[in-house]
């Protein structure tokens, strides 16, 4: 579906199901090579129990930043179930993965799958308020994963800033929240808030001029932002 935007330029809206240019996934989709391990019985799991984890490109994407990058310290911002911490553990298992969960719905799920793919000892989950543990962390992460409280986005920038190395990466999922964001029309009224502090996290990782970001159009986007230069800390 096409939308003419007020200044005449014109976009293509994203499907029902919130998907950059939906034809497009579904091919992708259908392209892709499931995985059949343990991890991929976890995600296809978690899909069928409709968990929010990451989409399978975003999922994808991940895997292969942490395999070319090979991270040492890995911060996540929004656990879910730890199918994404999990994912990057596997990708880097020599990694020090530190993730963030505050819904008691998450919590537990979490726990157990850590356990039972016995990664308690590299992977620590921090229990509570993103907003309000993040400040309390220290040292360096080479590689910071967003996916939590889109509202939220902005104060995660700040901190993931921050706590981001030299050369560091940071990556944001759902940055575009149903394609919304690029319109700047919610779908409904409880979701303004939502796409003005996405819109507003956009423009400070660009207005970033120690970063350099692109803002992927796969899933309900991702964006990839590298530290390029010298930020106070």
């Amino acid at each position: 579906m096409r939308r003419n935007l007020t200044n005449g330029a014109e976009i293509i809206q994203m499907d029902k199901d919130g998907l950059v240019f939906g034809h497009i996934t579904e091919y992708m989709r259908l392209l892709r090579r499931e995985r059949t391990d343990a991890l991929g019985d976890l995600e296809h799991r978690a899909r069928e129990e409709k968990y929010p984890i990451a989409e399978p490109e975003t999922a994808d994407m991940l895997e292969i930043m942490c395999r070319v990058r090979k991270p040492k310290r890995i911060l996540e911002i929004g656990t879910c179930i730890g199918f994404s911490a999990l994912l990057m553990h596997d990708a880097c298992p020599d990694a020090d993965i530190v993730t963030v969960e505050r819904n008691p719905v998450m919590i537990e799920p979490a726990k157990k799958n850590l356990r039972e793919f016995g990664a308690e000892d590299k992977i620590k989950m921090l229990i509570g308020d993103a907003v309000e543990l993040l400040p309390t962390l220290d040292g360096t992460f080479d590689l910071i994963f967003i996916d939590a409280a889109k509202g939220q986005y902005p104060v995660f920038l700040r901190e993931a800033e921050r706590l981001l190395a030299d050369e560091g990466v940071i990556v944001a999922d759902n940055v575009l929240f149903n394609g919304m964001v690029a319109t700047g029309i919610p779908d409904i009224r409880r979701n303004k808030t939502i796409v003005k502090r996405l819109a507003e996290f956009l423009r400070e990782l660009e207005a970033d001029i120690s970063l350099k970001t692109v803002i992927l159009p796969i899933s309900d986007g991702v964006t990839v932002s590298v530290r390029t230069g010298t930020k106070e800390r």
